[in-house]
């Protein structure tokens, strides 16, 4: 369990998968409460969504850990990460005593409308304002953010993503879907194609995209790129493991074109901003054909990007 924060402070509890747009009017909520009262902004964050982890999903995240608490840490002074098998176990009111008021020592709290707590899920936010009155700590419930008449979830997220639909995600997101991971060697066969790429170790948690080949904004620690990606176990060569590679556009820390090795690029953390879905997998003759279609979505991305711009 985590040290006893020493400054009241107002205190929001979640999940945050994805940091959504339900998730940021939380947060802002939480800036304003603290700001007016002189508090120390917190957010108690679950590592893993409960319910994932209750089904004993394996993948479904929509951000590494690491990638969701530098977003948070945009919003509050300190995350307090949780693993919900530590409170799995523990009542409502000991959650709120114990975690909330004496551990988090909250002074005020932001949560969503919907917010459940304790074992089994027992407690909502009538039960947290009926037992944080008693120590005069306001509790704020956020409504929900409504997008196409539904409201914004990580649920509804995730479904988006699965079926590759990353455009629609990022309205709900607020921003483009992230992928991160770290570029690892391949077989080199994008380089034999004329096309190199940079092959990405995943976390094995994080939800991948429907296979197919995406539009996306690469950045690393020192340089940036559009690029393709690729999602897939390549059909062609009648693969079995699946694969995440990505063709840069501009291979330098400047944006240039070519001066950037992808060879460079090894052991490198790499997040790709995924813009637009062009196409789905596919299973072509011979690799001549591959080859041809690769130049064919590059020189599709390549327009797009023209008419941004």
């Amino acid at each position: 369990m985590a040290k006893t924060i020493e400054q009241r402070a107002a205190v929001t509890i979640g999940t945050f998968d994805g940091v959504h747009r339900g998730h940021q009017a939380i947060l802002a909520r939480l800036g304003e409460i603290a700001r007016t009262e002189g508090l120390k902004r917190v957010a108690y964050a679950f590592v893993f969504p409960p319910r994932l982890a209750v089904k004993g999903e394996t993948r479904g995240l929509l951000l590494p850990e690491e990638t969701k608490v530098g977003l948070l840490e945009r919003y509050v002074e300190r995350v307090e990460r949780a693993r919900f098998k530590e409170v799995a176990h523990i009542s409502a009111q000991e959650f709120v005593t114990q975690i909330l008021l004496q551990q988090l020592q909250a002074g005020a709290i932001v949560v969503g409308e919907g917010f459940r707590f304790g074992r089994d899920r027992s407690g909502d936010v009538a039960l947290l304002r009926e037992i944080c009155s008693r120590r005069s700590v306001e509790v704020i419930a956020v409504p929900p953010v409504i997008v196409g008449g539904r409201p914004v979830s990580s649920t509804r997220i995730r479904g988006l993503i699965r079926a590759g639909n990353v455009s629609e995600a990022s309205t709900l997101l607020g921003r483009p879907p992230l992928l991160v991971g770290k570029v690892i060697t391949g077989d080199r066969l994008g380089s034999e194609l004329g096309y190199p790429t940079a092959n990405l170790s995943v976390d094995q948690r994080v939800l991948l995209p429907k296979d197919g080949i995406y539009l996306v904004h690469a950045s690393w620690e020192t340089g940036r790129s559009p690029g393709l990606l690729y999602v897939g176990s390549r059909p062609t060569l009648r693969e079995s493991e699946h694969r995440c590679e990505v063709h840069l556009f501009a291979r330098s820390d400047t944006g240039e074109e070519g001066r950037l090795a992808v060879g460079e690029l090894y052991g490198r953390t790499m997040q790709l901003d995924l813009q637009r879905k062009l196409r789905e997998d596919m299973r072509f003759a011979n690799l001549s054909q591959l080859q041809d279609q690769i130049g064919r979505d590059i020189e599709r991305a390549r327009s797009m990007l023209a008419q941004e711009n």
